[in-house]
Formats: C-alpha cells, structure tokens, sequence
C-alpha cells in the first residue's frame, strides 16, 4: 500500500513508483481542489516517512512553485514528484 513508503535506496525494484507519490500527493489534497499546500505537501512527505517533512514540504516548493504563489498547482505537480522521486523513497507493500 502506497502508505509504507519510507526513505532507503533507491533500487529500482523498490522505488516507488512516480504514479505511487501522485497518488499520495493527490491524497493529501485535503480540500480536493488539485493545489496542494505547505501544510498538505508536509503531510505526503510525513507519509514517505521523512524525518523532516517540514523541511522537506518548504525545500519543494523552493524548487518547484515557479510562479511563487506558497503553493504546487496541477502545472508544478510533475516537477513536485520528481524531486519526491529522486528522494527515493521505498514502498514496502
């Protein structure tokens, strides 16, 4: 289940899949308007099992939120899971 991602290596058999962190992401959108917030990228980030998803959600945004709005609309959101992706956080299930 795309729950247990946590952080390890990034073996390609065990990554987790882009559409997996999507998914998470997707999740997280609390209020389901497809703009994902501070707070709600530090909640996905906190279910890969980050150890700071504080840090993690603020240096995301510093590399993803191009138009410097605070927040990763649908037109940012591949570049968010890119960065998640190369963080390579390992899904369990």
């Amino acid at each position: 289940m795309v729950h247990n991602i946590l952080k390890g290596s990034t073996s390609p058999s065990k990554a987790a899949s882009k559409q997996q962190l999507r998914k998470v992401f997707f999740d997280c959108d609390v209020d389901d308007n497809s703009i994902l917030t501070k707070e709600e990228i530090k909640k996905a980030f906190g279910r890969f099992g980050s150890v700071f998803p504080g840090f993690r959600a603020w240096r995301a945004l510093k590399r993803v939120d191009k138009n410097r709005d605070g927040c990763v609309s649908l037109e940012e959101l591949d570049d968010l899971i890119e960065y998640a992706h190369k963080l390579g956080y390992i899904n369990f299930s």
